[in-house]
């Protein structure tokens, strides 16, 4: 998809709908139409799917475009896109070019209604913003480009971003993945404990994955699976010297592919830890077992191919010189590598995950306890869940497996995750994220059975977007319920102390706290 290299750090998904608390009692503007003359487009009307971008659900059809001080929307006698400016005479020319390439219909302010203080609107720039619709086969991307080239008359042009309530996904089987949302649901027999899960939950109100991002999977092949439809890329089987990456091992690697990236909120199966990523197969294997220099040549060649993230559910005990080599050498290309450590149930962590330039993942069960068959030692970096975990079987089915092969895609996943929601972090600050986030179990910080501990999505996601007085819900946004808040508790505190909407600190809350909260947004 054209554009998809754009940086998009996360934001509030609604702004429009926010801005609707603050003046949705008043009369609506009017559309200003910048195109061909025709009727004005209905008040409702069903918009095209929303295109992915980074990550983030954005707008295909419209854009939000900031103009200068002193620029207005207009047509002219022919009804062409323009601008107008008193500044700038070629204003008209030039921006009417523009919008004909970019394909600018109509555009309406942002405001639907004339601000009650605009005086603080205009200090904030609120009536400089408009909501630019396209033509249906613009290319929103490509328009945006064109749009911000418009300089002196066009300050700022952004994506809008498109989103839904934060809730669980639809998936029949979600209530069975105690992994992903742990209700205290019984299973293999064990009744789990309420929030002995990864917390990933929290972090897909955020983002559900860059569907630009590479993650490899060494193993034993990944089946097709209608949930990992259209993102399977072509592998490599180092084994056989060719580029078969049908699972060989009973469905493992297939298991571990959907535990990263199933699909989810599709109504289908199950949810993976990112939705969108593209999956890279690496079968280092003879159906279920190998050699480590097959792992060495698998992990450069996935390194070489541009994978930022490679999962290793893999347990090899003489960890020679070319695997280590391969190991360094993946690192040095800036990806992230997480391993699983072993299930023997001794104090011998496996290769690759006993080398410090990978995360070793350590396997807990439902109820936050260390899997007996789990590896553990000083190595031990973080813990996931590994006990009956439902995910992807072969031949389109879904099965229960166990071990820290199961434990390590949960790390990858939330690693995916914490890149496509700030594509900018080094793979080693995305590594100290996921371990700063961990949940301590265990003795009293890092120890040698749960490493930090068992992975929290909602911390490692708290950390990356630390709280802010403005986020007064504390649900880690700045957006318009924390609007709503504010407006609802608008005039004098009745307790100062408790008047979490006076951000200014007079105990009443006004027009200045307001402005310190969009600012913040």
């Amino acid at each position: 998809m054209p554009g998809q290299s754009e940086r998009l750090l996360p934001a509030p998904l609604r702004l429009r709908a926010a801005w609707s608390l603050v003046v949705g009692a008043m009369a609506l503007f009017s559309w200003v139409p910048v195109a061909r003359a025709q009727p004005a487009p209905p008040l409702i009307a069903e918009a095209p799917a929303p295109i992915v971008i980074n990550g983030v659900e954005c707008a295909a059809n419209h854009l939000m475009v900031l103009l200068e001080p002193g620029v207005r929307f207009a047509q002219n006698a022919k009804g062409e896109s323009v601008l107008r400016a008193a500044k700038f005479p070629r204003a008209e020319r030039s921006s009417r070019a523009a919008f004909g390439a970019a394909g600018v219909e109509s555009s309406k302010p942002l405001l639907i209604a004339p601000p009650k203080d605009a005086a603080l609107a205009r200090r904030l720039g609120l009536d400089r913003w408009h909501r630019v619709t396209l033509a249906p086969t613009a290319d929103v991307v490509a328009a945006r480009a064109r749009l911000a080239a418009l300089k002196g008359l066009v300050a700022r042009v952004e994506f809008d971003g498109h989103g839904t309530l934060a809730d669980v996904p639809n998936d029949p089987s979600f209530n069975l993945q105690w992994n992903m949302r742990n209700t205290g649901q019984s299973v293999g027999g064990i009744t789990g404990t309420p929030g002995a899960d990864v917390g990933v939950t929290a972090a897909w109100s955020v983002t559900t994955g860059n569907p630009n991002l590479v993650i490899a999977v060494l193993d034993s092949g990944i089946a097709p699976h209608p949930q990992l439809a259209g993102r399977i890329l072509p592998g490599i089987n180092v084994p056989d010297a060719n580029t078969n990456t049908a699972d060989e091992c009973n469905g493992h690697g297939t298991h571990v592919a959907g535990i990263l990236a199933a699909a989810g909120n599709d109504g289908v199966g199950v949810a993976g830890m990112t939705w969108n990523a593209q999956l890279l197969p690496v079968v280092i294997v003879n159906g279920c077992s190998g050699f480590e220099a097959d792992v060495a040549t698998g992990l450069i060649w996935a390194a070489d191919q541009g994978a930022k993230i490679i999962n290793m559910s893999l347990q090899f005990y003489l960890g020679g010189t070319p695997l280590r080599l391969a190991v360094e050498y993946a690192h040095e290309q800036g990806a992230i590598m997480t391993a699983a450590t072993g299930n023997n149930g001794n104090a011998v962590i496996a290769a690759p995950a006993r080398w410090s330039q990978t995360i070793a993942v350590a396997s807990t069960d439902n109820r936050d306890l260390r899997a007996s068959t789990s590896n553990f030692g000083a190595e031990t970096d973080v813990s996931a869940p590994g006990v009956n975990v439902w995910s992807l079987g072969p031949a389109n089915n879904y099965t229960y497996k166990s071990g820290t092969s199961m434990a390590a895609p949960h790390v990858a996943g939330l690693a995916a995750l914490l890149w496509s929601a700030q594509p900018s972090l080094t793979h080693l600050e995305v590594r100290a994220l996921i371990e700063q986030g961990a949940k301590d179990l265990g003795a009293l910080g890092r120890d040698d059975l749960y490493g930090f501990g068992r992975i929290d999505a909602a911390a490692s996601f708290a950390l990356l977007f630390p709280p802010v007085p403005e986020d007064l819900n504390g649900d880690g946004f700045v957006n318009g319920a924390d609007v709503a808040i504010l407006l609802s508790a608008w005039g004098p505190c009745v307790d100062c102390d408790a008047c979490v909407a006076d951000l200014t600190g007079d105990c009443a809350v006004g027009p200045q706290d307001l402005a310190q909260l969009l600012s913040a947004w």
